[in-house]
């Protein structure tokens, strides 16, 4: 056996991040990478994003042609009730002539010729 000391062995070095190796690419061709991938970040709002829009404007015109077909259908029943209206005034006023010609008939109401119809002046005494 030796009477010897075994060298000491030296510290090991601090540990630090392993430097990124250089890439064989040059920046320029770095960048569109990193604008293809905030495309794809984006898309995941946009799509969903216009999918609402499109929606909403495909709502809006459903409800649209609704209103649409509801206002053409109340406009054909006021049609239809003015039409009722008109035929039953129209039937009214020909039986009302005929009660009001009964009447007179009845009672000896009968309009004198023209000819006889005299007028009076106020004005004279």
């Amino acid at each position: 056996m030796s009477t010897r000391a075994a060298p000491r062995q030296a510290p090991a070095p601090a540990r630090t991040r392993p430097r990124s190796r250089p890439s064989s690419r040059p920046a320029a061709a770095r960048a569109p990478r990193a604008r293809r991938r905030a495309r794809l970040r984006m898309g995941k709002w946009v799509i969903p994003l216009v999918a609402l829009v499109l929606g909403g404007i495909v709502w809006v015109n459903v409800a649209k042609l609704t209103v649409t077909h509801q206002t053409g259908a109340v406009i054909e029943k006021a049609r239809a009730v003015e039409a009722e209206t008109a035929r039953l005034k129209s039937r009214f006023e020909q039986r009302n002539a005929t009660v009001i010609a009964r009447a007179e008939k009845r009672l000896g109401m009968v309009s004198p010729p023209s000819s006889e119809v005299t007028y009076l002046d106020a004005r004279t005494p």
